[in-house]
């Protein structure tokens, strides 16, 4: 449960928002101005506060200021709105939560790993906000989404007239988020040269924009973070290796969602309260039919393919909870496949049976087994060899049955 204060000078809009709030099993209290906002935080304590939005210098962005300087919001509100977006209770994930808050506190650099869709952008955040650099910026850039030129210029700044369209000087990413922290996100698909640069600021912790001849020293706290194996990519000679271990200082391994199949209903429940929130649709629950849909899947997409699935049966969903035909047809492939794999495993193994009795029977003859089982000689050949029994001509003693002697 979480405590909140909603403040609107539309009562009825209030109101609304609070009933909605209040169904999702939080606590809430409406205010309709500046004044009466005051005077709740001052006789209770909100874990959100949410105001109307309006342009800088209006009421809500007035209150906000004033929230800040009278209450400000403790660490461990901030941490724990963050660490409680990464939803699971698996024991590696467990692991790696804990790991996350035992290394906060340090300015070593943190490298974070895992498939796409594992939520890696999620641990650096909650990385950030445990740390004492949380009411600093955080900033995240995708360093693949830059050519090169662009993406010295984003990280380091530019002078004006440093390249065609420089129009004026621009502070970079390193710089704005100077006391904070600062997450690049597909750090492996990094040119070299830029590779050199970034290796560069590391060890001075000084940045010199596009075009500049003087740097300047910031403070900031380096996060990376790649779906690829940067060890295999320094081997093959697309990573810097001295790059890679100032990076890797502390490395963060993100498991796969298949590896913590148990977090998968925590998750989906969690993004179907979200969406149905969202859509505005009365979806509370998810049947077990279609719990066990998802449980068996894979996800090759992880966290984010199963957010998008959830969305998807959210707003086809025309009954209070959501059902197995609501989930996408490749749900139903999977438990398809599965069953039939089953299938095919109980056949093989009754085949494997037969064949193993027939041979015993005719006294372990090839020929004879063949005749009886109305197959070739060839056929049985193959079969012995798909089953892991080798070709016999002579009769094992019966305790060996199933490692029947490879004599010709």
């Amino acid at each position: 449960m979480v405590r909140v204060l909603v403040v609107d000078d539309d009562r009825g809009a209030a109101a609304t928002l609070a009933a909605h709030l209040r169904r999702e099993g939080h606590e809430v209290m409406t205010a309709a101005d500046e004044g009466e906002a005051l005077d709740a935080v001052r006789r209770a304590r909100f874990d959100l506060v949410v105001a109307e939005l309006a342009p800088e210098g209006s009421a809500p962005f007035s209150l906000l200021r004033r929230l800040r300087e009278q209450v400000p919001m403790p660490a461990e509100v901030v941490e724990r709105a963050s660490f409680a977006a990464i939803v699971g209770r698996s024991r590696c994930m467990q692991d790696l939560l804990d790991l996350v808050r035992r290394v906060a506190g340090t300015d070593s650099t943190v490298l974070i790993t895992g498939e796409t869709g594992t939520g890696k952008e999620l641990v650096a955040r909650a990385l950030h906000s445990a740390s004492p650099r949380r009411d600093r910026v955080f900033c995240a850039l995708n360093s693949a989404a830059f050519p090169e030129t662009l993406l010295e210029s984003e990280l380091f700044g530019h002078r004006r007239g440093a390249f065609t369209g420089a129009s004026q000087n621009r502070r970079g990413l390193l710089e704005s988020a100077h006391g904070g922290t600062v997450l690049l996100d597909e750090v492996a698909e990094m040119p070299l040269a830029m590779q050199a640069k970034l290796l560069r600021f590391l060890q001075t912790g000084e940045i010199r924009p596009v075009g500049g001849e003087t740097g300047r020293v910031v403070d900031v706290r380096l996060v990376t973070a790649t779906n690829k194996d940067l060890e295999r990519e320094v081997r093959a000679g697309r990573f810097r290796e001295d790059l890679f271990y100032r990076l890797a200082v502390i490395p963060i391994h993100v498991p796969p969602l298949r590896e913590r199949a148990e977090d998968v209903p925590a998750l989906a429940l969690h993004f179907l309260r979200r969406f149905a929130a969202k859509l505005g649709k009365d979806v509370g629950a998810i049947d077990p039919a279609a719990l066990d849909l998802l449980v068996a899947h894979r996800w090759p997409g992880n966290v984010r393919e199963l957010e998008n699935t959830i969305e998807r049966g959210v707003a086809l969903c025309e009954a209070a909870r959501l059902e197995p035909h609501d989930l996408p047809d490749r749900l139903h492939a999977s438990e398809r496949a599965v069953a039939e794999n089953e299938s095919l495993h109980s056949l093989q193994l009754l085949e494997r049976r037969h064949i193993l009795s027939t041979l015993e029977r005719v006294g372990w003859s090839r020929k004879r087994a063949a005749e009886v089982l109305q197959i070739s000689t060839t056929t049985l050949w193959r079969r012995l060899k798909v089953f892991g029994i080798e070709a016999v001509v002579v009769k094992p003693p019966p305790s060996s049955r199933d490692a029947i002697s490879s004599a010709p």
